[in-house]
């Protein structure tokens, strides 16, 4: 919020321009195990939208970046599939050339996304199959 307060009045000045929020497919669902990191990407949505709406009218376009998982040093315990940066990278700075406020970079939140749009409580459901068998 601090580094968007910032530039804000910059980009305002030079007539608009874009902000670029990295998030998370965790903005929307909640991993469990990951329930803190879950709500904080959900927050830092939540705060993408806020601000999308505070500064539309200075002609700032202010985008969310949404992949699961990326192949950074982070993730290297996670399975595959996973996007790889160039991808999220590339993704994104197309979505700003192309005025798109969300972006799901990478197959794998591609794929998730429809059934976040049109079944969100069974892909909470299907997170559950990320818990142990001992914790389900």
């Amino acid at each position: 919020m601090r580094v968007i307060r910032t530039f804000a009045p910059i980009l305002k000045s030079n007539g608009g321009g874009a902000i670029l929020n990295i998030l998370s497919l965790l903005s929307n669902v909640t991993l469990p195990m990951a329930g803190s990191y879950s709500a904080s990407k959900a927050a830092a949505l939540s705060l993408t939208r806020g601000v999308r709406a505070e500064l539309a009218s200075q002609g700032t376009l202010v985008v969310g970046s949404m992949p699961a998982q990326v192949d950074t040093p982070l993730a290297k315990n996670y399975p595959d599939p996973k996007a790889t940066v160039e991808e999220v990278a590339t993704e994104s700075i197309d979505a700003i050339e192309e005025g798109i406020e969300d972006v799901y970079p990478g197959d794998y939140a591609k794929q998730i996304l429809p059934s976040l749009k049109e079944d969100p409580k069974g892909v909470e459901e299907s997170m559950k199959a990320m818990l142990p068998l001992s914790d389900r």
